[in-house]
């Protein structure tokens, strides 16, 4: 399989998902620097990973100056912040997640994500579509959420139900729009069934490729994931494969995804990834493990966070279907995030 991708400057997130994220209901107001998950309606990328609840749906706020209200009657989602800053800061995000129709007839899960920044007191946002594989689709299933920020006293909507489903909709013409591509590779050979991609940056002939990621779960067949993660035998894997992965993705990435606390990582935090730099969580006999720069410490949260991972990033979604599907032959290419 060879998927195309749109890469919108720092969105090549290579973080691990979130550990101990707290999730609410239809409605709760929030402030604060943190990560919350709410209930997807419209279900979860791979159900069985995010619990009854289907609390697969994010909301972040990066700082403390930032506050936003859920509201799932409605379906709003209210940012506020007064707060000027001196550069184009990113205050918070929204992630949400959902499925669509291939061509094929294949229901495909499909992640949607937004952005939101501040530069001095005006609002902005970017947003893209991930989709494990390159095709336009149809019958979207998402939750209607509108996002809107708080302007001066005044509600301005910054996107639209409607928007957010012709993203999903066409996830491949917005990569060609945006002129800077993701490629990704499967590596799997022999009928491999352990999930194990490159990432690299370019059109094809000129791509760079600047990470590997790998998910190995031996007790998983075909669909079993979540049998897999809860026997407590697995690997998910991390490489760096160049030096120039911006510091401050591995940052946000870090924040997001409940390591930023994680003693072993502070290095990583610091100056980001060095090339060849591999970053692990994994569980043995049950027992979670965090392990980087050749060091192993014990993390109770690695199934958590391999769990989130899987559903919230595209390497993860990638992943995620690699690991339910049969492995692609040599000549299977799509486009698509």
């Amino acid at each position: 399989m060879h998927i195309r991708s749109s890469f919108i400057g720092h969105r090549l997130t290579l973080g691990l998902a979130l550990a101990g994220a707290c999730a609410f209901a239809h409605a709760a107001d929030f402030a604060g620097r943190g990560v919350f998950n709410f209930r997807s309606d419209a279900g979860c990328p791979f159900a069985a990973l995010a619990g009854a609840g289907n609390d697969c749906n994010r909301l972040a706020l990066d700082d403390a100056d930032t506050r936003a209200a859920l509201d799932g009657a409605a379906h709003t989602i209210r940012f506020a912040n007064t707060r000027s800053y001196a550069e184009k800061t990113i205050v918070g995000d929204v992630l949400l997640q959902g499925s669509g129709q291939a061509r094929s007839g294949q229901r495909v899960p499909l992640t949607f994500h937004a952005l939101l920044s501040r530069s001095g007191t005006e609002w902005s946002v970017s947003s893209h579509a991930h989709s494990p594989l390159g095709d336009e689709f149809s019958d979207i299933r998402i939750d209607p959420y509108q996002v809107v920020v708080n302007d001066a006293g005044t509600d301005r909507v910054l996107l639209s139900a409607d928007q957010v489903v012709e993203a999903l909709a066409k996830p491949s013409l917005t990569a060609r729009l945006a002129n800077v591509l993701v490629q990704v590779d499967d590596n799997r050979t022999d009928g491999a069934k352990d999930a194990d991609i490159t990432i690299g940056l370019g059109l094809s002939k000129a791509s760079k490729s600047v990470a590997r990621a790998r998910f190995r779960a031996p007790g998983a067949k075909g669909r079993e994931l979540a049998d897999a993660m809860r026997q407590g035998n697995w690997t998910l894997e991390l490489q760096a494969l160049s030096g120039k992965i911006p510091r401050q993705v591995v940052q946000r990435d870090l924040f997001l995804y409940g390591l930023e606390q994680q003693s072993l990582l502070q290095p990583l935090l610091q100056r980001g990834f060095h090339k060849n730099e591999k970053l692990v969580l994994g569980a043995a006999n049950g027992k979670g493990y965090v392990r980087y720069d050749g060091q192993q410490r014990e993390f109770a949260g690695a199934d958590a966070a391999a769990r989130a991972f899987l559903q919230d990033s595209f390497i993860g979604l990638v992943l995620g279907w690699q690991q339910q599907q049969q492995p692609a032959s040599p000549q299977a290419k799509a486009d698509g995030r």
